[in-house]
C-alpha cells in the first residue's frame, strides 16, 4: 500500500494536500481503479478518463453544499472514492455493495441519481433555478460527455438555460466516445471544434489566457480578455460577428476546449468560472481509458465489462454465444438475402451484437447516437417506405420511446421490429438498467405483437417471423448474456403468431413459463411430480396475442395455473393470463412468478432470483400453498 500520501476519507482531506500532490493521487486513483475492476468488472475506460476532472471539481467546489450533476453517472467512481467512499470502491457493482452509478441514497455528496444519458442538463438546470429561487449562493456544475449531446432532452435543457438561471456551469467532457465512438452532425462539430487550425499550441495558450483573468484586475479586464480570448481559442461563425458557438447562440459561455489532464489548468479555469454570473460551459478534451494501454486500445470494450485480466485486458471467454451474438448473426444473414432489411440502433452497435451487420453491409446500418425517439421515428419513416427495420436498442431504453411507438408505428400498423436486448434482470447495473417493465409499457399498445423465446433456437425462429411479419410493429424481449445453450437449426422455421407450444400435459398445474423462466419451470414440474402432482409444461411463447385458447383450455383443466416471467409482476404477462381468465369466467387460482413492484437493486442474477423469489423452490411452495 502507498503510504506517501494520506488517506481520502472526504473533500476536505483533497483539499489539504498539496497542490504538487495531486498527480501522485491521480496515479494512485487510476491504480486503484485498475486493480479493483479487473475483479468486479464495471465502467474503467470512463472513469479513468476523469480522474483530474474530478479532482479539480472537488479542490474548487465544495459538496454537498456545492451540487456535481453527473450525466448517466456511469463515470462516478472518481467521485465516490474521493467522497468517503475509497474503502468500499471494491464493492462497487456486488451485492449490497456501492452502486455503479450514483445514488441519493448512497451519500449526500450524490445529489441525483441517473443512469441514462442526456439527464443532467435539464435536472442541473432545475436546481440552479430552485437555488435561485431560495437565494442561496451555492453552484451547480453539470458534468456531460459529448455523446450526450446527441439526446434530444439536452437540447430541450439548453434552449432554456438562459430564461432561468443566471449562474450554471456546464463541463462538456470531449472523448468523442459513448459507449461506442459517437456518431453524427454534433460529433463533427465537436470534432471541428477541437481540430480547429486556430488551436495550434491550444493548451499553453489556454493556460495563460485563464492565469491572466485571473491576475488582480481580472474583473475589469474580464470582457476585454474575453473578446480577444474568442479568436484565439474558438472559431468563428461565418458573417456572425462574435457568435463563436452554437452554444453561444443559446445564450451560454463558451470556454475551451482544454486539456482535461492538466490539473492546475483544470484547478484554475474552476477557479474563474465559478465567479461568472451567467451560464457558462466549458469544453475540455479527455481520453477514455487514460493511464491504461488495453482500455486506450479500445474504449468501447472497457467501457463497461467484467472481471478482467490487468495484464492483457483480456476477459474470460464463454463457451455459448451470447443472445446478442445470435441476433447479429441471424439479423445479418437475412438481410444479405432480403435487401429491404435495415439495422438502426441508438449508440449500442458493440453491446447489441451490430457491429457484424455494420461491418458486412454498411450502407443497411444506422446508428443515431443517444437518441432513441428519433431511432423510432426513422425507423417509421423507412417502414413507410418500403424496408423492413430492425430496431435494436436495450429494453430499458426503449422506454424512451414509447410514445412513437404508439403514436406513430402501432396507430399506422408500420412493421419495424421491435428488438429488446436486455429484457428481464440486468444483473450488476441495477435498477437503472433492469429490463423488468417492458411487457407493462407495449402490453396495452393495440396491435402491437410481442413474445419472447425460450431458448435460442426458438430465437432465431422469432426473428425469422418478424423478418417476414409486414402488419405492423412486432417487438420481441431477449436477456442479457447466454442461453440454454440450443442450436439454432440450419433453416429457420415461421411461427404461428399468437400460438403456445404445449411441452407437456398434465390435469392438476399447468406451468406457463415465458422465456428464460422455462428452465425455471422444468425443474418445478419435475419437483411436483416427485410429490405426486400432474403437471403440464406451457411455453406461451407470445405475450400479445395471448393463446387464449390453451390458457383457457388448461385453466379449466388444473386446479392451479402458475405463470413465470423475468418481469415485474405488476401488469406484466401473469397479470394478462388473469384478464383473460376473469373475461373467461374461469375462477382457478393463480400463482405468479415474477419481480416485485419496487425497483429492484443491483447483484448477479442468482442473488437476486433467491432473494425475489424467482426459484424453483419458491414456485414449488406457492403451487402447493393453492393445492392444499
Amino acid at each position: 500500500m502507498d503510504t506517501t500520501l494520506p488517506a481520502i476519507t472526504c473533500p476536505a482531506d483533497l483539499k489539504a494536500l498539496p497542490l504538487e500532490k495531486l498527480p501522485e493521487l491521480a496515479e494512485k486513483i487510476r491504480a486503484t481503479l485498475i486493480e479493483t475492476l479487473s475483479q468486479t468488472g464495471g465502467h474503467l475506460g470512463p472513469n479513468l478518463g476523469v480522474v483530474e476532472l474530478t479532482l479539480a471539481l472537488h479542490r474548487v467546489f465544495d459538496t454537498p453544499k456545492d451540487k456535481f450533476v453527473f450525466d448517466v453517472a456511469h463515470q462516478g467512481y472518481v467521485h465516490k472514492m474521493l467522497t468517503g467512499r475509497w474503502d468500499k470502491i471494491h464493492t462497487i457493482r456486488q451485492y449490497e455493495g456501492l452502486n455503479g452509478f450514483l445514488l441519493r441514497s448512497e451519500s449526500e455528496h450524490d445529489c441525483y441519481g441517473a443512469g441514462h444519458a442526456g439527464t443532467a442538463l435539464g435536472a442541473a438546470l432545475g436546481m440552479a433555478t430552485a437555488r435561485d429561487l431560495k437565494g442561496t449562493d451555492d453552484h451547480v456544475v453539470c458534468v456531460s460527455g459529448d455523446a450526450a449531446f446527441t439526446c434530444g432532452p439536452v437540447f430541450e435543457a439548453l434552449n432554456n438555460i438562459s430564461s432561468h438561471t443566471k449562474r450554471l456551469i456546464t463541463v462538456l467532457n470531449d472523448n468523442e466516445w459513448s459507449i461506442d465512438k459517437n456518431v453524427g452532425a454534433i460529433a463533427k462539430y465537436f470534432n471541428t471544434i477541437a481540430t480547429h487550425p486556430g488551436f495550434a499550441n491550444l493548451h499553453d495558450k489556454a493556460a495563460k489566457f485563464v492565469e491572466f483573468v485571473l491576475g488582480g484586475g481580472a474583473r475589469k479586464l474580464a470582457e476585454r480578455v474575453e473578446n480577444s480570448a474568442k479568436g484565439l481559442l474558438l472559431p468563428q461563425s461565418e458573417g456572425a460577428h462574435n457568435r463563436s458557438t452554437l452554444f453561444e447562440e443559446f445564450g451560454i459561455r463558451y470556454y475551451g476546449p482544454i486539456n482535461g489532464h492538466d490539473l492546475p489548468l483544470l484547478i484554475q479555469t474552476f477557479e474563474f468560472l465559478k465567479t461568472q454570473n451567467e451560464p457558462v460551459i466549458l469544453h475540455i478534451l479527455t481520453e477514455k481509458g487514460r493511464g491504461y494501454k488495453p482500455a486506450l486500445e479500445d474504449p468501447g470494450k472497457f467501457h463497461g465489462l467484467g472481471k478482467y485480466n490487468i495484464e492483457t485486458g483480456e476477459v474470460q471467454a464463454t463457451d455459448k454465444p451470447t443472445y446478442s451474438q445470435i441476433y447479429a448473426r441471424t439479423v445479418t444473414d437475412f438481410a444479405k438475402e432480403d435487401q429491404k432489411i435495415v439495422a438502426i440502433t441508438a449508440a449500442m452497435p458493440g453491446g447489441t451484437g451490430l457491429m457484424a451487420f455494420k461491418k458486412e453491409i454498411p450502407e443497411r446500418y444506422f446508428d443515431v447516437g443517444i437518441a432513441e425517439e428519433h431511432a423510432a421515428l426513422f425507423a417509421c419513416g423507412m417502414a413507410v417506405q418500403g424496408l423492413r427495420p430492425f430496431l435494436t436498442i436495450y429494453s430499458t431504453f426503449m422506454q424512451r420511446a414509447v410514445d412513437m411507438i404508439l403514436h406513430d408505428m402501432a396507430i399506422q400498423h408500420l412493421p419495424v421490429r421491435l428488438c429488446m436486448d436486455r429484457g428481464g434482470l440486468s444483473g450488476d447495473d441495477g435498477p437503472t438498467h433492469h429490463g423488468l417493465f417492458d411487457i407493462a409499457y407495449l402490453r396495452g399498445i393495440p396491435g402491437l405483437v410481442h413474445m419472447q423465446p425460450k431458448d435460442e433456437d426458438e430465437f432465431v425462429d422469432m426473428l425469422w417471423t418478424m423478418a417476414n411479419y409486414d402488419k405492423g410493429p412486432i417487438a420481441i424481449r431477449y436477456p442479457r448474456g447466454n442461453g440454454p445453450g440450443v442450436k439454432p437449426k440450419a433453416k429457420p422455421h415461421l411461427l404461428e403468431i399468437g400460438k403456445a407450444e404445449v411441452v407437456a400435459d398434465g390435469s392438476d398445474v399447468a406451468l406457463i413459463a415465458l422465456g428464460d423462466m422455462f428452465a425455471t419451470a422444468e425443474l418445478a414440474k419435475k419437483e411436483l411430480e416427485a410429490k405426486g402432482y400432474s403437471v403440464a409444461l406451457i411455453n406461451p411463447r407470445w405475450i400479445k396475442p395471448l393463446d387464449n385458447a390453451v390458457i383457457e383450455t388448461y385453466a379449466k383443466k388444473v386446479k392451479v395455473v402458475c405463470t413465470l416471467e423475468d418481469h415485474v409482476l405488476m401488469n406484466g404477462f401473469g397479470c394478462a393470463v388473469i384478464e383473460q381468465l376473469s373475461t373467461a369466467g374461469i375462477t382457478t387460482p393463480v400463482v405468479r412468478i415474477g419481480w416485485p413492484d419496487e425497483f429492484v437493486e443491483h447483484g448477479t442474477p442468482a442473488i437476486l432470483r433467491q432473494k425475489h423469489g424467482l426459484t424453483v423452490e419458491n414456485t414449488v411452495a406457492k403451487v402447493l400453498s393453492k393445492l392444499a
